[in-house]
């Protein structure tokens, strides 16, 4: 962080934060290992014997599959990327360290609520609200470590729930104290 001048602040800090697997996405997985598995096996055993001269075109078939499969897995690998520069936060998802998406643009000095998540009265009336669009961008959903901020973003109230460091806190408890 670099101040210049008395109220101007210069502020650039950038932070990774990788999503935890659940129980379900563990079980998507698997259950599309199995899958795969069986198609295969359908295909090779039963189809292959019964039409042999599409057996070129089966073993793309069987190829495709294991391919998508293995990319579909991969799609569960994710993270999420917090770059604050003066008084803005971009969050970006990036998916297998390969595709990265912005997800959304915080306006510090915009917000109409932050804190942390946890037992706070003000995120359960915002999670609670269905007007309110979600934005989960953090390390496990229901951590009550979380913050979340609440903002406009082109007329539609927005909640972002991510998992920023401390430093990330304190400029935005800087920049609007009366919102904390």
């Amino acid at each position: 962080m670099t101040v210049s001048g008395e109220d101007k602040m210069d502020i650039f800090i950038e932070e990774m934060v990788e999503r935890k697997r659940t129980g379900k996405d563990v079980v998507a997985v698997f259950g599309l290992m199995i899958l795969s598995v069986i198609f295969v096996y359908v295909l090779l055993t039963i189809v292959f014997p019964l039409i042999p001269q599409f057996g070129s075109i089966l073993f793309v078939l069987a190829a495709g599959e294991i391919y998508l499969a293995y990319r579909f897995s991969m799609s569960f690998n994710v993270e999420y990327e917090y770059s604050l520069v003066k008084n803005e936060i971009d969050i970006d998802k990036i998916v297998n360290r390969k595709k990265r998406k912005r997800m959304t643009t915080v306006n510090i000095k915009g917000l109409e609520a932050f804190g942390r998540c946890g037992e706070n009265p003000e995120y359960k009336k915002y999670v609670g609200n269905a007007g309110v669009k979600k934005i989960y961008a953090c390390a496990k959903k229901d951590d009550a470590d979380n913050y979340f901020v609440v903002y406009f973003e082109n007329s539609i109230k927005v909640m972002t729930v991510f998992s920023p460091s401390g430093k990330i806190v304190d400029v935005i408890e800087k920049y609007n104290p009366k919102r904390v």
